[in-house]
């Protein structure tokens, strides 16, 4: 049965409230795409298809989208499309025509003022067509398609400038520098838990978590029990294609079959997916 469909920002409200979190996963193709729901109708909650600049550049803002709100329309659960670190307005504008849910726009880069102002014009014109957006202030660390963040540049978002960024802004949802890695984290990461759940109360917009990948179960629980509305995972779900590829073609290598290849590739990342659902709402309530 075909769920009621509600907006980005009322999914995550719901999260917020329910302490857990809607799974945001970077897909790249039809086949990410479809595993990632499929997972999430398995399990029977809502899902974030989350593209990234270079995903959209490859396919056309129109071509993806048509192809993405096929899937999220045939879906039994409600899937919403999110634009990833757009540092284009122009792009992040295209994306809102061409049908996307939420968009948001990265001016983690740039000062303080000029990251509102950039997000102030983003909104505007989102809003206008029933469109949310998400901001970023501090700089996360690593790699992340097109936007790279070296361990010097990186910076850490504090309460005050928070409060100030996502009011003067009018962001809808936040995704605060608390300490979390874009890529694969080397160590274990100095995360600021305290303002994720300082933030629960002192900002309205609900918080977005990125750098998912490699976090503990702990920490996730953590994170989601603190405020924590949104998780990003992008490494897991590019390792789980890619490092399936290659198991496929060790253990199969005169195999000719590409439909079998393609079942073999949406099992893996189906479960990937599903492994992190499973987390994000292990505590809901």
């Amino acid at each position: 049965m075909k769920r009621e469909k509600k907006t980005f920002l009322e999914e995550l409200q719901q999260a917020k409230a329910g302490r857990y979190a809607v799974g945001a996963f970077n897909i790249f193709n039809y086949l990410s795409a479809s595993a990632v729901v499929q997972a999430a109708a398995e399990l029977d909650v809502p899902v974030i298809l989350q593209t990234s600049v270079v995903t959209v550049k490859e396919f056309g803002p129109a071509k993806l989208g048509a192809m993405l709100r096929l899937i999220a329309e045939e879906a039994s659960v409600n899937v919403l499309i999110h634009l990833d670190h757009c540092q284009d307005i122009e792009l992040a504008k295209a994306c809102v025509d061409a049908g996307w849910d939420s968009v948001m726009y990265d001016g983690s880069r740039l000062s303080l003022e000029e990251n509102i102002a950039g997000c102030r014009e983003v909104v505007k014109y989102a809003h206008s067509r029933g469109v949310d957006v998400e901001g970023e202030f501090g700089r996360i660390v690593g790699v992340e398609d097109a936007v790279k963040v070296s361990a010097e540049d990186a910076s850490l978002a504090g309460l005050e400038d928070s409060i100030y960024f996502v009011r003067e802004s009018g962001i809808d949802a936040y995704a605060p520098a608390i300490g979390t890695a874009h890529g694969v984290y080397i160590g274990t990461p100095t995360i600021n838990f305290n303002l994720v759940a300082e933030l629960k109360t002192a900002v309205e917009a609900p918080v977005v978590i990125h750098g998912g990948t490699g976090l503990s179960e702990e920490t996730f629980r953590r994170l989601i029990r603190n405020g924590g509305a949104k998780v990003n995972v992008s490494t897991a779900i590019k390792h789980a294609y890619l490092d399936t590829c290659k198991a496929y073609f060790t253990e199969f290598p005169d195999k000719l079959d590409p439909v079998g290849f393609d079942r073999y590739l949406t099992r893996a990342i189906r479960a990937t997916a599903r492994e992190h659902m499973e987390i994000f709402t292990k505590d809901r309530i």
